[in-house]
């Protein structure tokens, strides 16, 4: 995933979470919000009880690599992952097929709000 899809800076971050806009399940949580930009941003974030720094290294490439293709669908909005321990558990295409599910879920609800609206 290239770094203009990424969020950086920690008040960025911050206040997509305050927005408390969330899907999640027991392997991933994840915070959305609509920006103004005509790209998606991305934060991943691993708690320290997830395991030691190359662990959770993987653990965010994998997610990175898992987002990338999905980049397409998710113009305009922000995202903050929040990998679970629980994730640990999953191969890889279990990982794939749960923020698959999470991702349209996200996009589902933001396609309604804009059909009310």
């Amino acid at each position: 995933m290239k770094k203009i899809y990424r969020l950086k800076k920690s008040y960025e971050i911050a206040k997509v979470i305050h927005q408390k806009m969330s899907v999640g399940n027991r392997y991933y949580a994840i915070y959305y919000q609509k920006n103004d930009l005509n790209l998606p941003k991305v934060a991943i974030s691993v708690s320290k009880r997830f395991g030691d720094a190359v662990h959770r290294n993987y653990a965010k490439r994998v997610v990175r690599e898992i987002i990338r293709p999905m980049l397409g669908k998710l113009t305009s909005i922000s995202l903050v992952i929040i990998i679970k321990d629980e994730s640990k558990k999953l191969g890889y295409n279990d990982k794939r097929k749960t923020l698959e599910k999470l991702i349209n879920k996200i996009v589902n609800k933001i396609n309604q709000n804009e059909e009310i609206k």
